[in-house]
This record gives structure tokens, sequence and C-alpha cells, in this order.
């Protein structure tokens, strides 16, 4: 990839079919540093802007692609001005001509590959869907940053995040999905963050400036794997069942007689609500205290945000509570989500 002053993140190395080395990466807009977009360059050449037709002041990330007998594929991650995120896939016969995206799901971080997708949830669990059944590979403990895969093994998928409660340590797991191996990728001497694997080479995104996400593509020079046991898999043969032999908490009703929006992440429950508010509240008690635990609060609102979408009151005060507390460190107004829940479960 050819030098640039502007930001670069979110690699993603393969080879076409005509055996052309292909990057995939987002970069940042010149005016505006963070709202990134997606390009690509082959064989590195001068880089070239990804045309999705999504609306200019979206930000797009996390792509991946392959390329069959049919053209090329690539699924991104778009959130548009409101900050809501979703998959998105775009096919088309070459990367000039590419379809418009298609919205697969609301997802902060996940990837299609043919048969194949994954989502990975803001904390602990990434889910794999494909024809081999249903999975969940929890890493207990992390913040999902970025799922992705390696173009050159795609059963070995990429998971990066970082810590709860740690001052920002990323890391990548490398996880096979045919043998539940797993490797803590190194590069450099540090965690690598949100890389891209093919064969011996690595490229990262290297942290340049004063803000976590300000980063430029690196090319690993000194790598390093080391086994691990981060992460547990559990198969879903009936998901179904297995919603109704451990979550007794009114979802699995939800899902059942509401007719849900294909693009709402999750069935809403109040009871999840309140137990993500719940684990809120005491966590901003810690934060009074000292510690250092203002991640794991943004993850509970997000979570009970997820959660409530079927309520909109609700929904929207859990939503600008959580806003206002990453902006300005403001401490969500408890009382009033009492009360926005007493109101839903009175209209129940």
């Amino acid at each position: 990839m050819q030098e640039t002053n502007r930001l670069t993140h979110m690699p993603f190395l393969l080879y076409d079919l005509r055996k052309r080395r292909t990057l995939f990466f987002t970069v940042s807009d010149e005016s505006e540093p963070h709202r990134w977009k997606l390009y690509y360059t082959i064989n590195d050449n001068a880089p070239q802007r990804l045309e999705t037709g999504l609306p200019h002041d979206w930000v797009e990330c996390s792509p991946t692609a392959w390329e069959d007998e049919s053209g090329w594929h690539v699924s991104l991650i778009a959130t548009d001005k409101s900050g809501i995120a979703r998959l998105y896939r775009m096919d088309g016969t070459a990367l000039e001509t590419m379809s418009q995206p298609i919205s697969l799901r609301i997802a902060r971080t996940g990837f299609v590959y043919q048969d194949r997708l994954a989502v990975g949830e803001i904390q602990d669990v990434v889910h794999v869907h494909d024809t081999s059944g249903d999975h969940k590979i929890e890493i207990p403990g992390a913040f999902i940053y970025r799922v992705s895969y390696r173009a050159d093994s795609p059963d070995k998928i990429l998971i990066s995040g970082d810590w709860i409660g740690e001052t920002m340590e990323p890391f990548t797991l490398e996880y096979d999905l045919t043998n539940d191996s797993q490797r803590y990728i190194e590069c450099d001497g540090q965690g690598a963050y949100k890389c891209t694997i093919y064969g011996d080479e690595i490229l990262y995104a290297e942290r340049v400036g004063a803000h976590f996400e300000n980063r430029r593509l690196r090319q690993a020079t000194n790598i390093h794997g080391v086994s691990c046991k981060m992460a547990h898999r559990h198969k879903n043969d009936n998901s179904a069942a297995l919603l109704t032999r451990t979550k007794q908490c009114g979802c699995r009703r939800n899902a059942q007689e509401n007719n849900i929006d294909e693009n709402v992440s999750r069935p809403s429950c109040l009871e999840c609500v309140e137990k993500h508010l719940g684990a809120a509240f005491v966590i901003a008690s810690e934060i009074r205290d000292g510690y250092a635990y203002r991640l794991r609060l943004i993850g509970h609102l997000h979570e009970a945000e997820d959660e409530s979408q079927e309520w909109e009151t609700l929904h929207l005060t859990i939503r600008q509570a959580r806003k206002a507390y990453q902006m300005n460190n403001e401490i969500p107004d408890w009382e009033q989500f009492a009360e926005a829940i007493a109101e839903v479960r009175h209209a129940r």
C-alpha cells in the first residue's frame, strides 16, 4: 500500500483469481478524521475508493471479500449518522461495478463468507452461523472490536478486542473452527490489533496518535503466535430449545409472539433491560470509588439499549443517556429509567 498522511485501518488481504495481491482497508476522511471509507489497492498500486453508494456521512469499516467465478463478494460494517451499525453485503463482476449494499442485520462487527455469517456482540461473544450449525464463541471479560477471517484459510477467524477494566491493551485471537485450536497473535512485540493474515504476512493497525483509533497500517516484521485457550465454543444444534432451557426471562415469548423486524438485532426483553441497567448502576458506583470501569458501564448501557428496541421511549431514553455519558461523562438518571420501565410494564 502506498504511503498516505491520512489514517488507515481495518486491513483485509487476499489474492484474486489472477493471483494479484489485493488489500482492502479503510481510510479516514481528510476533513473528519474518524469518518472512515472503504478503499482497496491491487499489487500496491494507487488506492482506489470502493464505491458503496452509502451516504457520505456514514462510517464504513471492517471489509472482507472473496472472488469466485461469478465475481466479487464484499461484506462491510456501516454506521449511519444516528449511530446504528449494520452488516452489509455487496456483489459484482468487478470491484468498479459493485451492487448496492444489502443490509443483513444490525451488527457492530462481523462478516459474510460464502455460507458463513459471523457477528460479534460488544462484549464476550461471537456468533458463527453456517451449514455446520450455530456456534457461540465466548471470550470472557473481552470487548469485541472486530471479527474477520484469513482469506488463505477461511476456517480460521480473527477476533480483535481488549479486556474489560484494562488500559487499552488490544489483542487478536486466531480461532480455528475445524479443531478449536487458538493462537494469540503478537506483532512487533505487542498484541496485533485488527490485523489481517495471509501466509507469512501480517498487517495490523498501529497506534500513531493520542486517540485509541488514531492508527495506520503497518506490515509486521516480528511475528509471534502463542498457543492459548482464551475462548470456549458451544454448538447450538437446536437454538430454540437451548433458549428455552437457559433464558426464562420472556425473550423466547417475545420472539414467537411479536412480529420482530428483521433489522432488530434481538427480541426485546424488559427483564434483560432491567438486568443490564442494574449492572450499570453498580458499576457507576464503583467508578465513583475510583475503579476504571468506564467501558464496562458503556457496555451494559449498550446492551440495555439493544434489548429495548421494541419500546421506542425507553429505547431512546437509554440511548440518550449512554451517549451523554460517553460524550460528557454524565451519570444516567436512574429514576428516569425506572419510570420508563414502569410505563412499559403497565402497558403490557
